[in-house]
């Protein structure tokens, strides 16, 4: 049995997850993960389901969720996730899945706002960048990261609604990134972790810079490509769109519960969102960086 402390959350677990920090809290656990090689996935799931890449029933008390090469996921009350192996799959490609896409859910079923974002310490306060898939949002959290700033999470971004501001929670120290971020970022690609054997990006882990408490979240970017840089504040109404269909469940292909809505108007009022604008340049990476801090520098001053 393994122990770890990941998005905010003591997890114990029957698989080892190398990418989530170790711990030592006893009994004390908030999430356990368990490994049930003796079932069989037809003991839930029909063959014409099975033959499929992958199938989701979500519901905030219960989820099932299976991946063909991977299996089938079972997360109950944003506390248990069962997990049914499919025959002769590796561990990695089960903690691919675990640290990302059944994590989401569980903090979903736990009544978070979960961001389908990156997120970085900035002065002392979260700023997040939401994205459509391969729009940046790791690669953003990497540029800062080279930047000598603090990374909070990579992908999976859980906010809490229910305190006087909203508060980021910190995921896991590693940042995904393909071969030509990783080199642009003067990172060697091949010293990086393998996330599973047909995936082209790499785990980069943090053994520095990585943000472990908390954060009040001051500013949320949505990435987009155009041929120069632009900020542009989203109107309430066009805000609450952008975090809604860039959080679970939306991500997942499920409609949103006016839980969900609601959370996501709430955010928007609290929290400015913005439009990012900027070339698709990795050579301007550094650029993007100067281009959001003095951005941030100038809505401090003049408050909007």
């Amino acid at each position: 049995m393994f122990s770890y402390f990941a998005y905010g959350l003591r997890i114990q677990s029957d698989l080892a997850i190398p990418e989530f920090p170790e711990t030592d809290f006893g009994c004390d656990r908030e999430v356990a993960i368990t490994l049930r090689n003796e079932y069989a996935l037809t003991d839930y799931l029909p063959e014409q389901v099975i033959e499929k890449f992958g199938y989701l029933k979500l519901t905030r008390k219960d989820a099932l969720f299976y991946i063909k090469q991977a299996g089938i996921f079972l997360v109950t009350a944003g506390a248990e996730v069962t997990v049914i192996p499919a025959p002769g799959v590796t561990e990695s490609l089960l903690r691919f899945y675990l640290v990302g896409t059944v994590m989401g859910i569980l903090l979903y079923q736990r009544g978070l706002l979960v961001l389908h974002a990156s997120a970085v310490d900035i002065n002392g306060e979260a700023v997040a960048f939401l994205g459509e898939s391969g729009e940046g949002k790791s690669s953003a959290a990497g540029a800062f990261q080279a930047a000598n700033y603090g990374v909070m999470t990579d992908d999976v971004a859980p906010i809490i609604l229910d305190q006087t501001s909203p508060i980021l929670i910190p995921g896991f120290p590693q940042i995904k990134l393909s071969r030509e971020i990783a080199i642009a970022l003067d990172h060697d690609f091949e010293s990086l972790a393998p996330l599973h054997s047909t995936s082209e990006k790499r785990g980069y882990r943090l053994n520095s810079r990585f943000v472990q408490r908390p954060l009040t979240v001051r500013h949320i970017y949505v990435l987009a490509t155009d041929s120069d840089f632009k900020s542009e504040r989203l109107a309430l109404q066009d805000a609450v769109v952008e975090l809604s269909r860039h959080s679970r469940p939306s991500t997942l292909f499920h409609k949103p519960d006016s839980q969900h809505f609601l959370q996501c108007v709430s955010l928007a009022r609290e929290c400015p969102v913005y439009r990012l604008s900027r070339p698709r340049d990795l050579a301007l990476l550094p650029e993007l960086v100067h281009q959001v801090t003095s951005h941030l520098s100038l809505v401090s001053l003049i408050g909007s």
